[in-house]
């Protein structure tokens, strides 16, 4: 049995299409941070060895990580840890207020080397806090003002204090919107009430992110103290990423550029100019604009909309048919996760929306961004496999 539980196999009946596609965005990835990493900075062989080793190292780590949860994940032990993990869960993203911000941000945990980003984690949490809370729940005689001190809404509110401390708006919004996009697909009929509820607020969200590029919104937001100024001139520079090109909307500025630049083929691999101090984060949050520029939008950007679009139709295809609302939460929820991720870091980059600071998903570099998606691909492994398994059965 505990050879079974630490095998590296992946369990009978996993969706070999989500697998490939996922290896084969990451080692693109892979291919493609070593070329950001190969700078005016880092020229020398062993730096980029470095590199390259740290992210095998990651890859192999999310790996096995995903293929635990595959194999061994389970309903009934979700209920058992549900709390210690919710618990450890908002511990870590508390303790991050005991270690110095990074880019405005104090979303990490640092022990020596090794750096930690709780929020990342606490997205496949509240993907669990979901199908633990609502899931095959279908009490008629819940009230509706019952659901006001529902787990879910006191956990959305602790996390989101928690946000408001790191001052990480993208993981605060990306972790609301997996929440809500979630929460809008259930079908019990006492929940129906929230849903609108919340499809109205959803739809208000919209409008002002519309309007969020406006002078009016600008000086509304002026008048929030608790707002870094950093994020005010995120949204300042997403209406005119040219009015501050060399300060803070230079990141923005030098992506568009390196669009530009790239076209549709590309200047060539590794040959791209503006990786070369001019994008900021460019192996990380900004990686898409290194990828366009030296691939083009044929070769570069095309494939990963296929690759994306085939792992989330193949995510989608078995929420139709699974039969526990819990499984279909941890399908959804997975969906949403990488659907905004990607949503918010392509939107961010070509300036259509504020940059928030999160990674393109399977591609970026990150340890604990790849370690969380990797989990999260884990537990809808681990619901593919069981559904395939319970048809032989029949």
């Amino acid at each position: 049995m505990n050879k079974k539980m630490f095998s590296l196999s992946m369990p009978k009946g996993f969706s070999k299409i989500i697998h490939a596609s996922i290896l084969i965005l990451t080692f693109f990835g892979v291919f493609m941070i070593v070329s950001a990493n190969a700078t005016i900075n880092a020229l020398e062989w062993t730096v980029l060895l470095t590199v390259i080793i740290k992210e095998l190292i990651f890859i192999v780590a999310s790996y096995v990580l995903m293929v635990f949860v595959a194999r061994n994940f389970s309903l009934k032990r979700l209920s058992k840890f549900y709390f210690p993990l919710l618990l450890f869960t908002l511990g870590l993203l508390v303790a991050t207020q005991f270690f110095s911000p990074m880019g405005g941000a104090r979303a990490w945990i640092r022990l020596g080397p090794i750096s930690i980003q709780p929020s990342e984690f606490a997205k496949v949490m509240v993907i669990l806090v979901m199908a633990e809370s609502f899931g095959d729940k279908k009490n008629p005689k819940l009230k509706f003002d019952q659901l006001a001190t529902h787990p879910f809404v006191v956990v959305a509110i602790i996390v989101f204090i928690v946000f408001i401390m790191q001052s990480d708006f993208g993981s605060a919004a990306i972790i609301a919107l997996i929440a809500l996009l979630t929460f809008m697909t259930y079908s019990n009929k006492i929940l129906r009430k929230w849903q609108t509820v919340l499809f109205v607020l959803f739809v208000l969200g919209i409008v002002v992110m519309v309007l969020s590029t406006s002078t009016v919104f600008m000086n509304f937001l002026g008048n929030f103290t608790f707002i870094p100024e950093y994020m005010i001139d995120r949204f300042r520079v997403s209406a005119n990423p040219f009015m501050d090109r060399h300060n803070a909307g230079a990141q923005i500025f030098n992506g568009l550029a390196a669009f530009v630049s790239g076209g549709l083929f590309g200047v060539g691999y590794n040959k791209g100019f503006l990786k070369f101090s001019f994008i900021y984060a460019s192996e990380s949050d900004s990686i898409l604009a290194v990828i366009v520029e030296e691939l083009g939008f044929v070769f570069g950007f095309m494939p990963i909309i296929i690759f994306y679009a085939i792992i989330i139709f193949q995510l989608m295809k078995y929420t139709f048919l699974v039969e526990s609302e819990k499984d279909k939460t941890i399908l959804i929820g997975t969906i949403a996760y990488i659907f905004v991720h990607f949503l918010f870091n392509v939107g961010g980059v070509t300036a259509f929306i504020p940059l928030t600071g999160v990674p393109l998903l399977f591609i970026s570099a990150g340890g604990s961004s790849r370690l969380a998606i990797m989990l999260a691909i884990g537990l809808c492994q681990n619901v593919i496999s069981r559904y395939k398994r319970s048809l032989v059965k029949l």
